[in-house]
């Protein structure tokens, strides 16, 4: 990468892989464009607004003529974006790096470790002013004095002190921010944006202006962009790799400590939670552990405890105390939304709290966050225990959690073969008085636990005594680090606290006229380049006993046979329970062999009967006994975007994975889907633990940016759901014999809670005219004869939501007899929206040059002023572009515009910033509930129907 400076008027050039991006600062007339407007007595608006950078893409020429010079003697490694200190505005990147980390990796022809990928250790920043030239010559004569006035005589000289003070790191080969994914998932820009976490990205806020902008590329453009490549996002912690000599099985162990920015983002005196539910200090520990055939990779938390207290001078031999600031009941509110956070990103949360013995005041802090963690329903362990008491007797501690660390699990990934052998459905949140030494030490622990218990259960994964002495070197360096950065934050906080401040205050406002533009033609002519179309998704459940059969399963998959291509889905998704018989106290639960089994069998089924195409597995994902396989026809997979799964445990109130639930969500061109599978809980009277188990997986199935399910337009959920029919067995089997399935499903205890508005409201199923698919003896058609005689139910459904999906057929194959289930499919026409690519940039290359057309002779400034004072029109091209707009399609967007899409954790219409609203209804609960007959969007006014009905 190389930086280029522009005179008259000044720019910055950042050049890279043939591809120019240049910022220049906007003084007056950006005061015009965005305040244009002036009070009565003719004074300039003083309102505070963020400074205006022009961005643009410039050619080779332009920068070979344009008479910039460059600034030889910098390294530059990439962007970390645009910073504004009083007024004047910086850009920000990253000169000297070393590489300190490489997850993953393989060996190469002379079985030598090759990085896959790297992560860097930021040693240099550099802060090139857009608004003067006074520094630039410390830039040109890189001397020891000259980079010493750097640190103290420029205005960014305790920034530039604070990225490179070794404790930053960046990659840019995958998304650092959260735990390492399988080697199968490619690196992508968009991947990373749309899945980052953003509290741990310490240059978020200076580069999310430039993200927007790149929004607004053309695909071409953006892979332009994407290829220099420009954006970094750097975490703070620690991160190091150690490699293991062994010639018979070389392995590396990486540890990443991420500290989060939202405690620095809020001063405040006292220690612990803020009003937003921010704890002061919180860190994400990961230990990645990289086999030639294996990759292993296990996080935990650690943080300050998540209550309101401050911390006080005790007497001389007390040392500090804790003092609670208000009542637990007080707090409960921004506990809660602490530890929402944590279970939309790591799923189960156990606590443990380390106190320090013989403390009257951290003792009462442990119990008043009992009974916080009590009222959210968290396991919470409070563990009288000093740091020597962890490097002695590491097993007294253990002991007492060792449930906690089984119940979490872990990843663990095949290399060699492309499967999953395990996933972290949960993570331990360890708090402290003191956030640093005594968490790292437990980690430390917990760490090797995992490593141990884990590899007990993988062939070829030993670890030995040198592994683990360089596992405890690794967190010894870690701890070194983390107090390191601590003890910076306490020698002046409210320096520090300042400084952060402004740091995380910063903002730049990026202005790109032509992007604009382009984008607001684009939207207002949407239809000339997406259009509607049919596509049909088969669904189909079945609860496999466990057993692998190489039984024909056609019949399930294609029940009538295939007499033509309309026989053939466009997407297959398929949802398997107890595909694996969990053993009870195993760290790894997952058989790999049977999914990947299951994998091949259903893909080949498919392919067997399609003669044009080849469909091909898209994602596949389980959680225990629960798998969720997704195939698509291979000329269409392209349109499949944004494509991620997310679990949740259910068995035994979410601890365990015998029961629970695998979800996936993707986009369709522009139509977003989800698919769940899951597996209730069994037994006759237990309906309220199903509609708990419905509760909990709906609640907290969430994807990137707080994405959860009924966010999506297609939703299929299915499984074995396990409710049961409420007559008795004698009654059932007659029924069945006369195929009175009407009367049979009056009694059924799922469509009993559907009218009731309790589980699933808003969910549709179609009318079921087959009998009950469970319970059978296996190998037969005969329902249950056993001891226990089973009543025949029907367990195994799939429902929908989504006014997009119109369901064709709900049907089960009787002829599979290898389980005691028997498998049921539906087919569902789907009206997605499909973007055309190549049309939308082809539209977007004339607009662009009939922009510049209507531009030329205009210099930087006039076009500015012609663009934003309203000189310019929409209109002006739309007849030569496009020709008459399409009435239909103008009647169409006008009725769409009536009302608002209802607000969702993605769409908040009525409030900005974030803010959360409370709706209270006065309605009786009891006597009144929601009519599952209206639409779903509750402000549709034209509805017939009433907003509530009696209940019954």
């Amino acid at each position: 990468m190389r930086l280029f400076i522009g005179r008259k008027p000044r720019s910055i050039v950042l050049s890279s892989e043939n591809y120019s991006l240049k910022f220049e600062r906007l003084y007056d007339r950006s005061n015009r464009i965005h305040n244009n407007q002036q009070s009565n007595q003719g004074v300039p608006n003083t309102d505070a607004k963020p400074p205006t950078v022009s961005i643009k893409t410039i050619s080779d020429s332009e920068l070979t003529k344009g008479g910039y010079y460059e600034l030889k003697n910098i390294r530059l490694n990439g962007l970390l974006g645009l910073f504004t200190l009083n007024g004047d505005v910086y850009v920000v990147v990253i000169g000297g790096v070393q590489t300190i980390g490489f997850p993953r990796w393989h060996l190469d022809e002379n079985g030598k470790i090759s990085p896959d990928e790297t992560i860097n250790k930021i040693i240099e920043v550099e802060f090139i002013s857009l608004d003067t030239e006074i520094y630039d010559h410390f830039y040109v004569d890189k001397t020891e004095q000259n980079f010493e006035k750097l640190i103290h005589e420029h205005p960014c000289g305790m920034y530039k002190k604070l990225f490179a003070d070794g404790s930053f790191y960046f990659t840019r080969d995958y998304d650092v921010t959260n735990p390492v994914k399988s080697p199968a998932i490619a690196h992508n820009l968009d991947y990373a944006i749309d899945n980052f976490d953003t509290s741990l990205i310490w240059n978020a806020n200076l580069i999310n202006e430039i993200i927007s902008w790149r929004g607004r590329l053309s695909p071409k453009e953006k892979q332009a962009f994407d290829s220099a490549p420009f954006l970094m996002f750097a975490i703070r912690g620690f991160c190091k790799t150690a490699v293991v000599n062994n010639n018979e099985m070389p392995a590396t162990i990486t540890v990443i400590s991420r500290i989060s920015t939202e405690g620095h983002k809020s001063i405040s005196d006292s220690e612990g939670m803020h009003e937003d539910g921010r704890v002061s200090t919180f860190i994400e520990t990961e230990t990645i552990v990289t086999t030639e055939n294996y990759l292993f990779s296990y996080t935990q938390v650690a943080g300050d405890i998540p209550l309101f207290f401050e911390i006080t001078e005790g007497q001389i031999l007390s040392g500090k105390k804790l003092k609670l600031l208000k009542r637990p009941e007080e707090g409960q509110d921004q506990f809660n939304k602490h530890f929402d956070t944590l279970e939309s990103k790591f799923g189960i949360i156990s606590i443990v709290n380390l106190l320090k013995s013989r403390s009257d005041s951290q003792e009462a802090l442990a119990m008043a966050y009992k009974q916080c963690a009590d009222a959210r329903s968290i396991k919470i362990n409070n563990i009288q225990c000093s740091s020597s008491n962890l490097n002695k007797s590491p097993h007294k501690v253990l002991y007492q959690i060792k449930q906690d660390i089984f119940e979490c699990g872990a990843f663990a990934y095949n290399i060699e073969k492309g499967i999953y052998f395990g996933k972290q459905t949960g993570v331990i949140r360890i708090s402290a008085a003191d956030p640093i030494e005594k968490p790292i030490l437990l980690e430390k622990l917990i760490s090797k636990e995992v490593l141990e218990l884990a590899t007990k259960e993988l062939d070829g994964f030993d670890i030995n005594y040198q592994f683990l002495d360089l596992h405890d070197k690794l967190y010894s360096d870690n701890q070194f680090w983390l107090e390191r950065i601590q003890s910076k934050n306490h020698k002046s906080t409210n320096k520090n606290a300042r400084m952060y401040f402004k740091l995380f205050l910063s903002h730049v406002k990026l202005f790109d006229p032509i992007h604009f533009y382009i984008s607001q033609y684009l939207k207002q002519f949407k239809a000339q380049f997406t259009y509607k179309k049919d596509i049909k998704v088969f669904a189909g459940t079945f609860n496999v006993g466990g057993k692998l059969s190489r039984e024909d399963v056609s019949q399930w998959i294609f029940p009538n046979g295939v007499k033509s291509t309309e026989d053939i889905a466009d997407v297959y998704v398929f949802g398997l329970e107890e595909v694996v018989e969990l053993t009870p106290g195993h760290m790894l639960a997952v058989d790999p062999y049977i999914k990947q089994f299951w994998e091949k069998k259903l893909l080949e089924t498919i392919n067997r009967f399609d003669s044009d195409y080849k469909f091909t597995k898209i994602w596949s994902s389980q959680l225990g006994g629960v798998l969720l396989i997704l195939f698509m026809k291979s000329n269409e997979s392209s349109k499949v975007k944004h494509i991620e799964g997310d679990v949740k445990k259910t068995g035994f109130g979410g601890i365990t994975s015998n029961k629970g639930a695998v979800a996936v969500s993707f986009n369709y061109s522009a139509t977003r889907f989800c698919v769940i599978v899951s597996h209730l809980a069994a037994g006759l009277e237990n309906v309220e633990q199903r509609h708990n188990d419905y509760k909990m997986i709906f609640k907290n199935i969430r994807f990137s940016r707080g994405l959860r399910i009924k966010d999506h337009d297609a939703i299929i959920w299915m499984g074995d759901f396990n409710y049961r029919i409420l007559m008795s067995n004698e009654d059932v089997r007659q029924l069945i014999s006369l195929c009175n399935f009407k009367t049979l499903f009056e009694k059924d205890q799922l469509n009993q809670q559907m009218i009731a508005g309790e589980s699933f409201p808003y969910f549709h199923e179609m009318e079921i005219t087959f009998p009950p698919t469970y319970k059978f003896d296996v190998g037969t058609k005969r329902y249950d004869t056993s001891e226990k005689f089973r009543i025949p139910a029907w367990t195994d459904r799939i429902l929908a939501r989504g006014d997009v999906l119109k369901q064709l057929t709900y049907d089960y194959a009787p002829d599979i007899i290898f389980s005691d289930h028997r498998p049921v499919l539906a087919t569902f026409s789907a009206n997605v929206t499909v973007v055309d690519e190549r049309k939308k940039s082809e539209l977007s290359s004339v607009i662009h040059s009939k922009l510049m057309e209507k531009l030329e002779g205009y210099d930087e400034d006039e076009r500015i002023a012609f663009l934003n004072e309203g000189n310019f029109k929409l209109e002006d091209l739309d007849d030569e572009l496009f020709g008459e707009p399409n009435n239909e399609v103008s009647k169409e967007q006008k009725k769409a515009k009536r009302l608002p899409p209802p607000s969702s954790d993605i769409r908040k219409w009525w409030v900005g910033n974030g803010k959360q609203v409370k709706v209270f209804i006065d309605v009786d609960a009891d006597q009144y509930m929601l009519n599952p007959k209206r639409d779903v969007n509750p402000f549709d006014t034209d509805q017939e129907e009433p907003l509530y009905i009696e209940r019954n």
